[in-house]
């Protein structure tokens, strides 16, 4: 692998305008990035204020600017938490979730009236740790889910995006949330809300 970027903002919890972090393969190390910072500047020399920028020949050459203290903190306990469990027994846990998830929607919700479909792969070595869930109604049935305490993602034309986290979710929880969808359609709960997207959805 040459490159890798992920963020710690939703699975280790960090939370919006948490730091996010890169992976560099070593070969890459003396590349000097496009977009270059003064946190990439070699450390030794940081605070030199010299005019001209010498990046660090690892993977901080590629920082741009210091990380945000107080969004960073919650990071350390996630992390200890996560290594604690172990990356391959969480990815584990998250396929089977996922894949409950799907099979409840295509079981329970995929027929009329509800009409939900799944837009995530069902091969596991293709699927995230999310599912998309598809509905003409989506970004409506998003703001009624969310007003029932379920917080999904919303993606255009019409994806809710469900990631049941495999550190603290449960399989009932999972259950809940598709019977809140079911709830949602007979009810017609979702025409309550309004079509016009929200700056956060």
């Amino acid at each position: 692998m040459d490159f890798a970027v992920w963020c710690g903002y939703k699975y280790l919890n960090g939370g919006p305008g948490s730091t996010a972090f890169l992976y560099v393969n070593e070969k890459h190390f003396n590349l000097e990035p496009a977009l270059a910072g003064w946190f990439g500047y070699v450390k030794e020399k940081q605070f030199d204020m010299s005019l001209e920028f010498e990046h660090s020949a690892n993977a901080g050459g590629w920082q741009i600017s210091s990380p945000a203290i107080l969004s960073s903190a919650p990071l350390e306990a996630s992390l200890q938490v996560t290594l604690e469990a172990g990356i391959e027994a969480i990815r584990e846990k998250s396929l089977r979730m996922t894949s409950y998830l799907m099979h409840l929607v295509d079981e329970q919700l995929s027929q009329g009236p509800y009409s939900f479909s799944i837009g995530t792969p069902k091969e596991d070595e293709r699927r995230g740790g999310h599912v998309a869930i598809e509905h003409e109604e989506g970004l409506r049935v998003g703001e009624a889910l969310r007003s029932r305490g379920v917080i999904p993602d919303f993606r255009p034309p019409n994806i809710l995006r469900i990631a049941p986290i495999p550190l603290y979710n449960t399989y009932h929880e999972i259950w809940q949330v598709v019977r809140h969808l079911k709830d949602i359609i007979d009810k017609r709960e979702y025409e309550r809300f309004s079509k016009e997207r929200q700056a956060i959805s």
